[in-house]
């Protein structure tokens, strides 16, 4: 796998790309029936994706995923991959990487429907599915040769991040040792977004092998490297540790837990990025043993001594502290937290998976009052509404989730403008907030260059809100919620692309009635998938609220805990 050979085998590719084996001179050519059909499969797909390209395939009907066109493209990458040669290893690439053209001149409008019916993201991860079960010849060597460049090393204007980032992406699952090598590699040498997105794919199947270069990770200057890397300890860790499942490790298991442990720890005392905080809190905790609860408490006890930081940090290891342990303690002080460990530590054992605490509420633990029956508990909050057309429908309330109460009769609506009222009475002076509002576009309340900006709450942006804006908001179109999803999140952690870690949101309100059925994309998995794969660095709070039909709206319960929220459906 040294360089040479691969450039030699590159320039030997180029020069007999798409032509028959070739004979010994003066020996007559005898046709390969085999090297025919390889050559008609590779021309026939090649001839698909120049289709697709120009965005004459579409893969959606009537605004739903063509399950049967999706499964016919998928066969016929199988029988690319199935050649396991370096020339369909490449035109699978191809397919990695494709990126459809929309009609020129098209309107915005346009272009958003034409991803919607192309789904690139499908294609790409199918692709990439099938290149890394190839085995062939010079196809690894080709992959790895791709992030050796100087233009890759250097992110030079020649460079192409989104081929290096696929390329990233197919060595995440590769079963090979080579393509973990280049995984650790990429991970302290390629320039910064990549050098994450490289961490990230190893955290989407991390091994307790790879657990010490991940702590070694740790300590890098980049955040969101430190981020990715905590997250992939705590995975790496969970199924050889989680004392919930019965796990009893061995000495060199128990070696390796405790060192990444006392990383995570320090990280989560001594680090000054809130989100980096939080990943090494989450990583601990997922772990679901007794040694790490100890740190927490710790980690507790040093965000409650922070004086200057905003974030509700605290709430945050308070809950995992209660969910790990059991226990029903009163927030804001860590003396019961240590009185409880000092009394129990040493006989406590982690509950099996599925036996039911019967933990109640904490005492005192509603910061801000209650809104659809979730508690506020940060002063940096942003709400995404759905006032799309569905919204004005009536209901009649079953349960006493809301203001309304059981019984009452009122609008989907004029029920969430009511508990934002109720919310915006509750919170402080100084509570930073703001609202993304979206049907068939999306729209914010107060903008600061183009983003939602963070807005004070005082007399006046009070006076604004429950006198002009709430009671201006009507329900009309369709449902845009990725769109919605997409500023919030892009706004909610800007800290992570930019100097100002300390502006941005970290607790956000997902409000809808359906499933989503315009914008860029509406497949459900899709956007589940790319709100956790944005959020694994942002480390944003997302809690949803729902209505009406259970089958549209389930995929935000989903979302919900996959981010670290909760989910009402409001029936």
């Amino acid at each position: 796998m040294r360089l040479p050979s691969v450039l030699s085998l590159l320039v030997a590719f180029a020069a007999t790309a798409a032509l028959p084996a070739q004979k010994p001179a003066g020996k007559p050519a005898v046709a390969n029936p085999q090297d025919e059909v390889q050559a008609n499969d590779i021309a026939g797909f090649r001839g698909w994706l120049q289709q697709y390209a120009l965005g004459s395939i579409r893969l959606c009907k009537e605004g739903v995923p063509d399950e049967a066109a999706l499964t016919e493209l998928d066969q016929r990458m199988q029988k690319i991959a199935q050649w396991n040669t370096l020339g369909a290893a490449k035109m699978l690439f191809e397919a990695a990487c494709v990126d459809p053209k929309p009609t020129t001149g098209a309107t915005s409008t346009a272009v958003v429907d034409h991803m919607r019916e192309l789904m690139p993201w499908r294609v790409h991860k199918m692709a990439q599915k099938h290149l890394r079960g190839m085995t062939g010849e010079g196809i690894l060597p080709w992959l790895l040769a791709m992030l050796n460049t100087p233009s890759a090393r250097n992110a030079k204007a020649t460079f192409d991040p989104k081929a290096a980032g696929a390329v990233l992406r197919i060595l995440g699952g590769h079963p090979s040792v080579e393509a973990q090598l280049e995984l650790i590699r990429a991970c302290h040498t390629m320039p910064v977004e990549l050098r994450v997105q490289a961490v990230t794919a190893m955290a989407n199947d991390p091994t307790l092998e790879l657990v010490p270069t991940l702590v070694e990770m740790l300590r890098d200057s980049e955040p969101n490297v430190r981020i990715a890397a905590a997250t992939a300890i705590g995975q790496a860790l969970r199924p050889h540790v989680d004392e919930s499942a019965g796990k009893k490790p061995d000495g060199a298991t128990v070696a390796v837990r405790d060192t990444a442990n006392k990383q995570l720890e320090d990280l989560l005392v001594r680090d000054q990025v809130w989100q980096v905080r939080s990943a090494a809190a989450t990583a601990l905790a997922i772990q679901l043993c007794k040694p790490v609860i100890p740190a927490l408490i710790r980690g507790l006890d040093a965000e409650l001594s922070r004086k200057k930081d905003p974030w509700a940090m605290d709430v945050r290891l308070h809950k995992l502290l209660e969910g790990l342990t059991g226990q029903s303690v009163v927030r804001g002080s860590i003396d019961p937290w240590k009185a409880f460990w000092q009394k129990d530590g040493p006989g406590f054992t982690v509950r099996p998976a599925g036996k039911d605490t019967g933990k109640k509420q904490s005492p005192g633990s509603e910061k801000y009052g209650k809104f659809f029956d979730l508690e506020i508990e940060s002063d940096r909050v942003l709400f995404v509404l759905d006032f799309s057309g569905s919204m004005a429908e009536e209901v009649t309330l079953k349960t006493h989730t809301t203001i309304a109460g059981a019984g009452n009769k009122t609008t989907k609506a004029a029920l969430v403008v009511a508990e934002m009222k109720k919310l915006v009475m509750s919170l402080p002076d100084g509570a930073l907030i703001n609202f993304v509002v979206f049907s068939d576009g999306v729209r914010t309340w107060r903008q600061d260059g183009g983003r939602p900006a963070l807005v004070k709450l005082d007399d006046s942006s009070r006076d604004d809100l429950l006198g002009t804006f709430l009671d201006s908001l009507r329900p009309a179109g369709p449902t845009n919620l990725y769109d919605a999803l997409d500023t919030a999140l892009g706004f909610g952690g800007r800290g992570l692309h930019d100097k100002y870690y300390g502006a941005g949101f970290d607790t956000l309100y997902v409000i809808s009635d359906g499933a989503p059925s315009a914008g860029a994309i509406t497949d459900k998995d899709e956007i589940r998938r790319r709100v956790r794969e944005t959020n694994s660095l942002r480390r944003i709070a997302i809690h949803c609220i729902t209505f009406g039909e259970k089958n549209d709206t389930d995929f935000l319960g989903g979302m919900a805990t996959e981010n670290g929220g909760r989910h009402i459906h409001v029936e």
